[in-house]
């Protein structure tokens, strides 16, 4: 049985407290992305029609627009009929890659502070060399796949921005927007898009920060610290005082 030291003055220290900051951050990277709901809106007129007809095209993760069906409308000589259809864009795979690292690294900040705080004095003292150097693989893995999926999604959302002047231009639209007056109107709120990008990048640099004092806990550290008391020190001679 794994026994428990409680040891709250851990998260005064670097490697604590910026666990906490890890944890705060992924929270809103991954809720900014795995909660937008938006929507843009576009209108068509039809050809000898006085009605201009307004409609709106959902956005919303996982951003996969070939499986959503979604209602526009086509001309029918004077008249407008709603037509159920899916268009074009699929972005699924950079925003499902980038809410796993930030929903894993959720979990893994999580688990990192109950066991700062409960279990590292007493497990630490058995197995220094698994406990420090396993908390530095992980900090180090992360800290690269966070860059991974900053850079992934920061790409994926350009490209949901460039879908909504996309719209009108596929079938069937495109047929309509040939033959009749099409307009888009408003784009979907991009800022949550906007801020999950930021703090992804933004848990990259505290994740990289704290690798240095995740690391200086490592037995690698203590190696490279402790010198030899002649090692690496130039001998000097004191001069005899001279009367």
């Amino acid at each position: 049985m794994v026994e428990t030291s409680i040891r709250f003055r851990v998260m005064l220290e670097p490697r604590g407290f910026i666990k906490v900051i890890e944890f705060v951050l992924a929270i809103v990277a991954f809720g900014t992305t795995g909660g937008y709901n938006s929507q843009m809106e576009l209108s068509l007129k039809c050809t000898g029609a006085e009605e201009v007809k307004i409609f709106h095209l959902p956005v919303s993760y996982p951003f996969n627009f070939e499986s959503e069906e979604v209602t526009v409308w086509t001309c029918n000589t004077t008249s407008y009929v709603p037509v159920k259809t899916t268009l074009e864009g699929d972005f699924s795979p950079t925003s499902q890659w980038f809410m796993f690292v930030g929903v894993m690294a959720f979990l893994i900040c999580l688990a990192g502070v109950v066991f700062y705080v409960a279990f590292e004095t007493n497990i630490r003292a058995k197995n220094e060399n698994l406990v420090t150097v396993g908390d530095l693989a992980v900090t180090v893995l992360w800290t690269f796949l966070w860059l991974t999926a900053a850079a992934s999604w920061a790409w994926g959302v350009n490209q949901v921005k460039a879908y909504g002047g996309k719209a009108i231009s596929q079938a069937p639209m495109k047929d309509e927007c040939a033959e009749n007056q099409c307009s888009y109107l408003s784009d979907p709120d991009y800022g949550p898009l906007n801020a999950s990008v930021a703090f992804a990048f933004l848990s990259v640099l505290v994740w990289a920060g704290n690798v240095w004092f995740v690391y200086k806990e490592t037995p690698y550290h203590d190696d490279q610290a402790t010198l030899t008391p002649n090692e690496g020190v130039p001998s000097q001679e004191v001069p005899s005082n001279q009367n």
